[in-house]
């Protein structure tokens, strides 16, 4: 008879893993014990040895579905005498290995038995087993187990406590397990605090789903936060939703109750498909489907794409009755704010937008939005990493040692590092208020807790006054660490390199907004040479004021005027000025800005480039929202009768300066003028430039790639959220024989700089911390 002590390591908790265990070591006709710790799962065995074996090697080839298993180790021991197998009480140990798991959406199972009659858990919006429910959004310590979740509050009846304590149950030891009896209740208008009485909740649904019938719009708190909720068929409240939520053109996301309904308005390809019914569920954008049901014109204006989910928990499927088949599903906080996720906070911040409240009593610790994917021609893309995917890490084979990046001020993540496990946070949002810091450093605390990592460096973005510097320099001088200043794009082009374990040299194409460059100006449409960590800028696009800074982004024609203004000339930009029917007061302004340099900061950035000509051809007049009018851009060049013909552009120019390559605009604009002045379709306009675009960074590739003898390029920034250039420019770059590295676990916008921070922070110092005080990485 022989002993063992088998650990493990990874996503183990709260899926399901003990009840696997005590099954597989009954098959094998094992004794011992199964537990939690701390440290992930601890499994004392005894038995023949073959049978200890194969019982091991069936583990990770067995696995629940959503278990992850990072590490584990047998090691032959003396056990103690045991008479049987049994799942033991958790433990705490020194070093925390366990991985936080995901929030779960609702299982075909638990979706079974809410809409059963004969099931004690028959319409009861809480739900849950051990394959699904919520997770990261309750859990406040470790290991996970009740009483270290949200639901400790909640005393499990007999029932309850009969499932949780048997193993070969589904509820075995799933945390958040209850019924209407024991679990938490939900309330409607009675203010933030629960009732003592358990309002019926049959009558809590049937007066929620009147309430939206009526074109009233509901705040409805659910896994990860409140959403604000209406009738995505019902104009007259979409439209209200956008005037209370001051929110004029962004699009909403949309919920339906199951994929037969999306399909009337939606194309959904295969993989798509898979996106939605995955347990994750996220947001997936799909395209409008030709002559399909059509949903209220302002849900997503002037868009050919809808932001769709379905409904992920069982408190959502419950509002989908009484012939609501679509709802709008848009996060709960006014623009730039974080989520809200507290009763009494929603109660008194959301009362300018909402008509009525959707309360319930199951406190959500961690804030979590939703994620939001796309599929390009088969691929899968992230653009906003959240509910599903956070706090799982990331595994890569180069190792960031321990460290902390802070990101970037818009679309924040922050990344916590142990060797070469890469946490990174759920969605943090604009970096602008005070709340949004709260936010930060509060998630910051909670990954060094649940994750046991000290940081021993930390990185920040380049741009000295970015609110996610000075936050870093602040939190790292209060702990006496080191910090790191990194190049906003080089952390684009490492975070892509990463994915791929690439430590090879690449030609980097980095598109973007802005970030701050190493000589003091704005970058956005960068050619980099090198391999981790070192890189070199061998070219850009030629720099023009950015007047106004700001103000430009917004009202995207001062974009346009400083291109005409710098590019062709005085004359150029008052006469565009004066066709687009801007006041002369206006364009002296912006024109005096640029003749005296005031507030006009240097930009080499793609990001404005597609803003200027998408104000020059009156398609994107407006930026309410970030990148709006080059998503209109996009739009409009894919509605065009040249769309797809990729040999159809505008001239261009690439001249080689110091040994850079510099795009210069000027040839563009004029074919761009002259085209429009020939009265050719906006629509086309817009697609050439596009093909343009690709043409500019084919040539430049190749001629880079001739001179620097490389064969890999790497594609990365925000521009290239752009479908319809994303989805030719890597397979038109394939045909030519390069190798294309474009991000596929990470969002290729700001949401994934901070894993490019880290690990080039680390490696930039060659993972020696004692004797850095401040590096800042560096381009020529």
């Amino acid at each position: 008879m022989a002993g063992a002590v088998i650990r493990l390591n990874g996503v183990v908790q709260g899926v399901g893993f003990r009840p696997f265990v005590y099954r597989l070591a009954k098959k094998y006709q094992l004794k011992g014990k199964v537990y939690n710790s701390s440290g992930g799962v601890v499994i004392e065995v005894q038995g023949p040895k073959e049978d200890i074996e194969a019982f091991y090697r069936s583990i990770p080839e067995e696995k629940p579905p959503l278990a992850q298993i990072l590490q584990s180790k047998l090691e032959w021991a003396e056990v103690g005498g045991y008479d049987d197998f049994t799942i033991d009480t958790s433990v705490g140990e020194q070093e925390t290995t366990v991985l936080v798991t995901p929030d779960v959406g609702i299982c075909p199972d638990c979706q079974r038995e809410l809409f059963d009659p004969e099931d004690k858990r028959y319409r009861y919006p809480f739900i849950n087993c051990t394959n699904c429910g919520p997770r990261f959004t309750i859990v406040k310590n470790l290991p996970y187990d009740r009483p270290y979740t949200t639901m400790a509050p909640f005393i499990m009846c007999p029932s309850c406590q009969g499932e949780y304590d048997d193993p070969l149950d589904r509820r075995f030891h799933a945390q958040p397990n209850a019924c209407p009896r024991c679990g938490p209740w939900v309330w409607l208008d009675e203010g933030p605090e629960a009732p003592e009485k358990r309002p019926d909740p049959d009558e809590v649904f049937r007066q929620a789903r009147a309430k939206i019938r009526q074109g009233q719009i509901l705040a409805v708190k659910g896994l990860g936060g409140f959403h604000l909720i209406c009738d995505a068929t019902n104009e007259e409240a979409v439209a209200a939703l956008r005037k209370r939520k001051r929110r004029p053109a962004k699009p909403f996301a949309v919920m339906f109750k199951d994929l037969a309904k999306v399909k009337d308005y939606c194309r959904v390809s295969e993989e798509e498909e898979e996106l939605l019914t995955s347990w994750r569920k996220p947001i997936v954008l799909l395209d409008v489907l030709p002559g399909g049901k059509r949903l209220a014109p302002s849900v997503a204006p002037g868009l050919d794409k809808l932001g769709v989910m379905l409904a992920y928990t069982p408190l959502h499927l419950l509002l989908f009755e009484d012939g609501i088949e679509c709802l709008v599903a848009t996060s709960a906080n006014f623009s730039d704010y974080p989520l809200v996720t507290d009763n009494a906070v929603a109660w008194e911040k959301l009362r300018p937008i909402v008509d009525s409240y959707l309360f319930h009593n199951r406190e959500i610790f961690n804030r979590c939005d939703d994620s939001v994917v796309k599929v390009d021609d088969g691929e899968f893309r992230p653009i906003r990493r959240a509910r599903g995917y956070a706090p799982q890490p990331l595994n890569f084979r180069l190792s960031a040692g321990r460290t902390l990046a802070f990101g970037g001020d818009e679309k924040n993540t922050f990344c916590l590092s142990r060797g070469r496990s890469y946490f990174v946070s759920q969605h943090i949002g604009e970096i602008n208020n005070l709340e949004s810091v709260s936010f930060l450093e509060k998630a910051i605390s909670r990954f060094e807790h649940y994750f046991q990592v000290n940081p021993g460096l930390v990185v920040h973005d380049l741009h000295p006054e970015y609110r996610s510097t000075k936050i870093a320099k602040k939190w790292a001088q209060e702990r006496g660490l080191p910090t790191v200043a990194v190049q906003h794009h080089e952390a684009h082009l490492a975070a892509c390199l990463l994915e791929y374990d690439c430590t090879d040299p690449v030609l980097g194409v980095v598109c973007d907004g802005t970030g701050y460059g190493s000589d003091g100006k704005l970058w956005g449409f960068e050619i980099f040479t090198g391999a981790l960590p070192n890189f070199r800028r061998i070219g850009h696009l030629s720099y023009t004021p950015l007047p106004g800074g700001e103000i430009a982004i917004k009202e995207p024609w001062r974009m346009a005027f400083s291109h005409l203004y710098t590019h062709l000339g005085p004359a150029w930009a008052r006469e565009f000025a004066a066709e687009q029917g801007r006041p002369a007061n206006q364009a002296k302004l912006v024109e005096r800005q640029l003749e005296l340099g005031l507030n006009s900061p240097e930009t080499s950035s793609a990001g404005r480039f597609f803003d200027a000509v998408s104000a020059f051809l009156g398609i994107g007049t407006q930026g309410t929202y970030e990148g709006q009018p080059a998503i209109e851009l996009e739009v409009a060049a894919k509605g065009s009768g040249l769309a797809g013909k990729w040999n159809e552009g505008l001239a261009f120019d690439v001249k080689r300066q110091e040994g850079s390559y510099i795009i210069d605009p000027v040839a563009t604009w004029r074919d761009l003028w002259e085209r429009q002045s020939a009265g050719e379709d906006p629509r086309d306009l817009a697609a050439r430039f596009h093909h343009t675009i690709a043409a500019i960074i084919t040539s430049i590739v190749e001629q880079a790639a001739s001179e620097y003898d490389l064969d890999t390029v790497a594609l990365s920034g925000g521009v290239f959220q752009n479908s319809y250039l994303s989805t030719y420019l890597p397979k038109h770059l394939a045909a030519k024989g390069f190798k294309v590295l474009f991000p596929r676990l990470l969002p290729v916008n700001d949401g994934g700089i901070s894993v490019g921070q880290a690990v080039l922070g680390h490696l930039l110092t060659e993972g020696g911390y004692n004797n850095v005080s401040s590096y800042s990485s560096q381009s020529n």
